[in-house]
């Protein structure tokens, strides 16, 4: 197309936007007719005609000239910037610089201008006929676009700080929050600029970040979790095998604790096990302490409660085992609640372990809280550990209409780590 036809059309889409602008924002082009555009350029209608078919391929155009003044090359530069080794590693202070400098841009006349003409284009997509095309558009190359460049800035940003976000949220998901709350704040300026402080998008998007991001070094695996509840019944190899054998007679004889454990005799135990009484009388000390033993089985579903999360983040990886921890006991409390009886039994006979060691539940709870950089001895966090586990199992036992959430959160009330307090709101829907 010659170059002269090209710079008609571009001046006739100008002319369309600036009518648009001062009239009905239900359509692009609503209430704005040809003859209008033309009287705004000072030419004949007919001559709009030749450069349009019509108004629909005007309010086309119209589209994707808004598209193409899209400028993403702030967000490059910033990313670059971000990626520079002298910039703070302090996430506060990136996070702070990175959303200043992009609400600077934002809050101007001219990003003004262009939002307004995008919330038109928006409109457009509820009530136009061509709606689904103007969607599909908007999507590609503008949100797609923006959000692309958004995250990855994101993503360089958490790499800077060495940091992630909570799961399920993905810089990605990030991008869009973050978004969603500069555009929105952005037309509370438009409407009243001195009513919108210029730092306080700035302040809002640290305060959500803040909330989301964990620190790198609270990661954990699993594995870690599993060595940590073998660790110490591996080390003597006679305990290790009386362990073994509590558990597989425990565990045989599981079924037996749909009634109360009094109300089971040896008998039972031992022919579940096909063992003899006396083994199981030398074994344990009554029916209770077997019925406690049998939740051994169960530890493979609160590692694997604790693996779906801990890759993310350690503490979310916790909540989910406790979580768990809560539902398996309300569906077995007798065998549960044996395990209850048990462990201040234990620890009132003054057993190094016992039952804590048949059923290593606090390792849980101990390597999360040692992965979360807690500075407390090994046994201070040994009595932290099972004071969460007894908090876990007694409340679930005494008030079995409790959310699950709603007993975790109150566990994790007693770890002295960032976040703890504030975790179990995020699972309150559990």
């Amino acid at each position: 197309m010659p170059q002269r036809s090209e710079d008609a059309r571009a001046s006739i889409v100008a002319a369309a936007w600036r009518l648009a602008d001062r009239r009905d924002v239900s359509q692009i082009l609503a209430g704005v007719s040809f003859r209008d555009v033309a009287r705004e350029l000072g030419m004949s209608a007919s001559t709009i005609s030749y450069h349009f078919s019509g108004p629909s391929d005007l309010a086309w155009a119209m589209l994707d000239a808004l598209v193409d003044d899209i400028d993403l090359e702030p967000l490059r530069v910033l990313t670059e910037v971000l990626r520079a080794e002298d910039v703070p590693s302090d996430v506060a202070s990136l996070v702070r610089a990175a959303t200043q400098a992009d609400w600077e841009v934002l809050a101007t006349e001219e990003s003004a201008a262009f939002e307004r003409r995008l919330m038109r284009a928006l409109a457009a997509t509820g009530g136009h006929e061509d709606r689904e095309q103007i969607a599909l558009r908007l999507r590609e190359l503008v949100w797609d676009r923006y959000i692309s460049s958004l995250s990855e800035m994101i993503e360089t940003l958490c790499d800077r700080s060495g940091r992630h976000f909570a799961e399920p949220v993905t810089p990605r998901e990030m991008a869009r929050l973050s978004t969603a709350l500069v555009e929105r704040l952005l037309h509370q300026w438009m409407v009243d600029p001195d009513g919108v402080r210029d730092d306080l998008a700035a302040d809002g998007i640290v305060a959500l970040y803040s909330a989301l991001l964990r620190p790198d070094h609270q990661r954990v695996h699993v594995d870690e979790l599993e060595a940590s509840m073998r660790r110490r019944d591996e080390a003597d190899p006679e305990v290790a095998e009386r362990l073994l054998w509590q558990r597989e007679v425990a565990v045989a004889a599981a079924g037996l604790f749909t009634r109360p454990p009094g109300e089971v005799t040896l008998t039972e135990i031992a022919e579940s096990a096909g063992v003899s009484v006396r083994s199981v009388g030398q074994g344990f000390r009554s029916s209770t302490e077997v019925a406690a033993v049998s939740t051994y089985r169960h530890l493979s579903k609160l590692s694997a409660a604790f693996d779906r999360r801990v890759e993310v983040d350690v503490e979310l990886g916790l909540v989910d085992a406790l979580c768990e921890l809560v539902r398996l006991v309300r569906a077995e409390p007798n065998a549960w609640g044996a395990l209850a009886i048990e462990r201040p039994r234990s620890a009132f006979r003054g057993e190094a372990d016992g039952i804590h060691l048949a059923v290593p539940l606090d390792a849980i709870v101990d390597t999360s809280v040692l992965a979360m950089g807690s500075h407390l001895s090994e046994g201070e966090r040994m009595d932290l550990s099972r004071l969460v586990i007894d908090t876990v199992l007694s409340y679930s036992l005494t008030r079995p209409t409790a959310a699950p959430a709603a007993v975790t959160e109150l566990a994790l009330r007693l770890l002295p780590v960032r976040g703890a307090d504030a975790l179990g709101s995020t699972y309150r829907a559990d």
